[in-house]
């Protein structure tokens, strides 16, 4: 609490100082420091990092994936049985221990450095100003001293002390919890509160929502408020669905395991009256019932994953958002750039009159070139225009005074010029419907009428025929000849001379209709939501094949209470002139009905959206501050990469799940056979030392799965991380799997006569090569819900893993039946033909079993 008062006074003291005194203090100027000078800053205060992001070795990870539950049961089983001199045993626990910790190992290893080669393909970027130049440069090199540029769209990088501001608000819900923009001034403030209340102090992490403003850098990296907080608090991300899943399976299987080992060591040992050898037996039950391969299974298929959609240029940030793609049911995404080209053409300039008129994209010219902050496409558009033709001469008769910044309230943007005749400019632009209002007259071929003298219809009614034809339209108004009164703000804008609009088109994708056609293939319907005029949303939709296209703007939603916008968003797929909150309930809206939901979005005003959706999606060339509420970043917008992380996300999701069903289940039937056989048998149905060997040629037999096939079929529809099934399949699966191996003793006990203790090594060899041969097929039949071999087939390497396991079973006992400690023997040839008899009905019983599952629950994996 001492250090927290002491910092806040920090921010107090520099907040009550001049803007000369503390640009004294840091020896700094408002141009910049020199390049020379910020290189030794930087050696002298280190990189801008909340943490130290030290370089992790192979050995950093070596050690780690021996830190998984799973494994440390493991090692602490293989510890008691050495503690036993059970030396050989003890020796094959450790070998299962250190194959799957192995696996993780490779498997993170490669995974760590193949995001260290992306982490290189995306930077976030900060203007600062170096030898009184404006420079982009990454944001971990700003240091102490620097002059940081604020624009719309920024992450403020270090803590500032405002130099200049204009309009500016930013959000600083990460650290009051308030939504609402807070408006920054530059100037002394004396006010004894927190330092995010104060008027001229900017923390970092906070993002500009609107306005301009110009600040020096006090603090950074782990010295910054949020890097004292990050320092103070052990920040983890919010767990997803998928890692709670994960978690709650954990839980079931430990709690399992502790149980079914009591009783195997309780049943054993009142029974046999042996309590030594029942305690080694029933190790090694649990050593069988221990999902050793889960970690290995999880962090293979989603390091598999990453790196595919590595490969197609996307970076995954939160390796648990491609399992989130492909439970994903509902796309959210912009229009621009993503339906359209992001290649917006200036088409038209159309005065008053409806005529053509050069005025019109003049001063759209001038307004675009002198605005500051992030250049939207719209600006972009008319500056390339002017540049074409020749209207940067323009340039030379004016010069800049002030600008009242964009926001998504008024929807428009001012600049203030003064011309060579020293009188005053103000050049507005922004939607039709934000222009209008504020004007009171028109200009037609030079001569001014009042506004209620022109056809306003006309203009609404031109504006429609152009936005039906897929033109996004803003409007211009300007006035001259005002009184500099030394502030300049929205109240300025008034008694404006309407001069005309500008058309521009941004044409849809020429694939863009076919990612689309295959996301509802895939079970994700698509919903547009766009800041852009609904007859321009409609028209691209249209054209796009968006299959329903019932539409609602911002302002319909604005009258819905929550409870109506949850009905209306489910029959609504265009969304039209909606702000950046309204964006968010939208998502909130789609979230609390049970969807999952995808929202791909690059802008300022996107980011609320991005962080509450379950997948928040963006682009390289997005603002900061939305890359930064991002969890999957492509460098390249399109959704096609989208549908290939769906497709991604199920096949991870499939695998995964499939692993866990065939555990539980063959874990269930040989828990429940070893308990029946404990019953009724008068030595152990198998001996640990080969429950043992069992267990890790099984295990090594599911290494492959990460990279097994998954059916086209269940790629179609989405999948929920959803456990509730797994126990509804063990208990179906596991009592098959036990019936057969009763049948099996039941062979070797009355039929083959192997029904006495001096006889039971030929018992014991039969249950295991028949109880390791059945787990094997179980993969095969458990990883489709069609008959495997014949309609479906699995990768190849799963398939040469499960005929090593095959071949195992059938040449381990031959290779060690010499050796006494593992008690094996070789089994008559008469046993292989009753062998292949349990095998086939054992097949068929799965598949039939199958069968009834699927009609019963109406699913499999």
């Amino acid at each position: 609490m001492a250090n927290e008062t002491k910092l806040e006074e920090q921010y107090r003291t520099a907040a009550k100082k001049s803007a000369d005194a503390v640009l004294r203090e840091y020896q700094s100027q408002k141009e910049g420091l020199s390049a020379e000078e910020r290189q030794k800053r930087l050696e002298q205060y280190g990189e801008n990092l909340l943490s130290i992001d030290r370089k992790r070795s192979w050995y950093y990870f070596f050690l780690k994936s021996f830190l998984d539950e799973f494994i440390i049961v493991l090692m602490v089983l293989g510890i008691i049985s050495v503690a036993m001199d059970d030396v050989l045993g003890g020796t094959i626990i450790f070998i299962l221990a250190f194959i799957s910790a192995m696996m993780r190992f490779v498997q993170d290893y490669n995974s760590y450095k193949s995001a260290e080669k992306l982490k290189e393909m995306v930077h976030n970027t900060v203007a600062v100003k170096v030898n009184g130049k404006e420079t982009e440069i990454a944001a971990e090199g700003i240091v102490p001293g620097d002059i940081e540029v604020l624009g719309g769209g920024s992450i403020i990088s270090g803590d500032l002390y405002l130099l200049e501001s204009r309009d500016l608000f930013l959000s600083q819900s990460m650290f009051t919890g308030e939504t609402v923009p807070v408006e920054k001034t530059a100037g002394i403030d004396e006010r004894d509160t927190s330092c995010a209340s104060l008027n001229n102090i900017c923390l970092a992490g906070a993002a500009v929502v609107s306005g301009t403003g110009l600040g020096i850098v006090i603090k950074t990296g782990r010295n910054t408020y949020l890097g004292h907080i990050s320092t103070a608090v052990s920040q983890k991300p919010e767990p997803t669905n998928f890692d709670k899943g994960l978690a709650k399976v954990t839980r079931i299987l430990m709690t399992y395991m502790i149980v079914v080992v009591i009783f195997v060591l309780l049943i054993n040992g009142l029974i046999k009256h042996d309590w030594l050898q029942a305690l080694m037996f029933s190790i090694s039950v649990a050593v069988g019932i221990t999902p050793g391969m889960l970690p290995m299974i999880v962090n293979g298929t989603l390091a598999k994953g990453a790196q595919f959609l590595a490969k197609k240029k996307t970076i995954v940030r939160n390796m648990s958002a491609i399992q989130n793609l492909g439970a994903m049911d509902v796309l959210c995404t912009d229009k621009t750039g993503t339906l359209t080209m992001d290649n917006i053409v200036l088409q038209r300039y159309i005065g008053a009159d409806g005529r053509e008129s050069k005025v019109v994209v003049n001063y759209a010219y001038l307004n675009s070139y002198y605005s500051t902050g992030v250049k939207n496409t719209i600006d972009r558009a008319i500056i390339s225009y002017g540049d074409e033709h020749h209207i940067s001469k323009e340039l030379d008769a004016y010069q800049k005074i002030d600008e009242i910044p964009y926001d998504y309230e008024r929807r428009r943007m001012s600049i203030i010029l003064k011309n060579t005749k020293q009188q005053h400019v103000l050049i507005t632009k922004g939607a039709l419907e934000s222009i209008l209002p504020i004007c009171t007259q028109a200009n037609i071929e030079g001569k001014h009428y009042k506004i209620n003298e022109v056809n306003l219809e006309e203009i609404k009614a031109q504006a429609d025929r152009l936005n039906r034809e897929g033109m996004h339209i803003i409007a211009v108004c300007a006035k001259r000849g005002f009184f500099d009164t030394g502030t300049f703000g929205i109240q300025d804008e008034a008694e404006m001379v309407f001069l005309g609009m500008i058309a521009f088109l941004d044409p849809p994708k020429p694939d863009v209709s076919d990612a689309i056609s295959d996301l509802y293939k895939a079970g994700v319907d698509v919903k547009v939501i766009s800041g852009d005029a609904p007859l321009v949303v409609e028209h691209i939709c249209q054209q796009v094949g968006l299959r329903n296209l019932t539409m609602i703007d911002g302002d319909g939603i604005e009258k819905l209470s929550d409870d109506e916008l949850s009905k209306t968003v489910e029959t609504t797929s265009i969304y039209a002139r909606v702000a950046p909150m309204q964006k968010q309930r939208i998502v909130k809206a789609l979230k609390a009905n049970g969807h999952v939901v995808g929202y791909m979005g690059d802008g300022v005003n996107d980011a609320p959206s991005l962080r509450v959706a379950d997948v928040g999606i963006s682009v390289d060339t997005a603002t900061d501050v939305a890359k930064a509420s991002s969890s999957i970043i492509l460098l390249k917008k399109s959704l096609s990469v989208i549908l290939d992380g769906v497709y991604e996300g199920r096949r991870i999701y499939g695998n995964i799940i499939k692993y866990m069903k065939m555990a539980l289940s063959s874990n269930f039937g040989n828990v429940f056979s070893v308990l029946v056989a404990s019953i009724f048998l008068p030595f152990l149905p198998m001996l640990p030392v080969q429950m043992l060997i069992q267990n890790l040629v099984y295990d090594f037999t599911q290494i492959a799965i990460p990279w097994d096939n998954v059916d086209p079929e269940f790629l179609k529809v989405p999948h929920k991380w959803d456990t509730r099934s797994l126990s509804s399949f063990m208990n179906t699966m596991g009592l098959v799997s036990s019936c057969f191996d009763i049948l099996t003793f039941y062979v070797l006990w009355f039929v083959m006569g192997f029904n006495s203790v001096s006889l039971q090594a030929y018992f014991q060899t039969g249950w295991f090569i028949e109880g390791l041969i059945s787990q094997v097929l179980i993969v095969q039949f458990i990883r489709t819900s069609k008959i495997p071999f014949i309609q479906s087939h699995c990768d190849f390497r799963l398939g040469a893993a499960s005929a090593f396991g095959v071949i195992a079973a059938l040449t381990i006992p031959y290779a060690f039946h010499s050796l006494t400690d593992f008690h094996f023997v070789i089994m008559p040839n008469i046993y292989f033909l009753y062998l292949i008899g349990i095998v086939l009905l054992y097949a068929l019983a799965i598949q039939l079993t199958k069968k009834w599952y699927i009609r019963r629950f109406k699913m499999w994996l």
